[in-house]
C-alpha cells in the first residue's frame, strides 16, 4: 500500500522486436494512452531494455511496479504478480541471455540493491510468454494478458488516491 501523494513508478521493460518479450513495453504505451486515468503521483516510463540505466530514476520512488514478460514454466498468459526481490528470485526463469551485454531483470535489480537505489516497495506484474521470436507484435494469449494488466493497474492506481495501492 501507498501513501496519499508518495510518488508511483509504473516501467514498462522488454524487447518490443522479439514479440511477447515486448510485454512491459506495450502495457506501459497503453498506460500512456490512459494518461489522463491515472493520478498526478502515478507515471509511467517506457524503459525497454534500459532497465539498468533507470536505476538512479527509479530509486526515487517509494513504490515502482515493473511489468515484463515472466518465464515461470506455466501456460501462456497467465499473470503474475511478485512483491518483493525475493519472490522475483525465486519465480524467475533463468533462461540463456540474448546476447553478452544484456543484464537479465534479476541481474540488474541485484545491482540495484547493492547500490541502495531500490525503492522502498518493487512489485513485478507480468504474464507467461507464448512466443519470443522476432516480431513486433504480441502473441493473442499475451495481447489479452496485456489488456487485462492495464485495466488491473489503472484500477489500482485509482485507487492510489485514497492510500489504498
Amino acid at each position: 500500500m501507498s501513501l496519499p501523494g508518495e510518488k508511483v513508478l509504473i516501467v514498462g521493460i522488454g524487447n518490443e522486436l522479439l514479440g511477447d518479450e515486448g510485454l512491459g513495453v506495450h502495457v506501459a504505451r497503453s498506460l500512456l494512452g490512459a494518461k489522463a486515468s491515472l493520478p498526478p503521483q502515478v507515471e509511467v516510463l517506457d524503459a525497454g531494455t534500459a532497465l539498468l540505466d533507470l536505476l538512479p530514476e527509479m530509486s526515487r520512488y517509494s513504490r515502482v511496479i515493473l511489468v515484463d514478460a515472466v518465464r515461470a514454466g506455466q501456460e501462456a498468459g497467465r499473470i503474475y504478480r511478485l512483491e518483493s526481490l525475493a519472490d522475483f528470485a525465486g519465480q524467475l526463469d533463468t533462461n540463456p541471455r540474448m546476447s553478452l551485454h544484456q543484464w537479465d531483470l534479476m541481474e540488474t535489480l541485484r545491482v540495484a540493491e547493492m547500490l541502495g537505489l531500490l525503492p522502498k516497495k518493487l512489485s513485478l506484474v507480468g504474464a507467461e510468454p507464448e512466443s519470443i521470436a522476432p516480431g513486433t507484435e504480441l502473441s493473442p494469449k499475451l495481447t489479452q494478458a496485456a489488456e487485462k494488466i492495464v485495466s488491473i493497474l489503472l484500477d489500482e492506481a485509482s485507487s492510489t488516491e485514497q492510500g489504498n495501492w
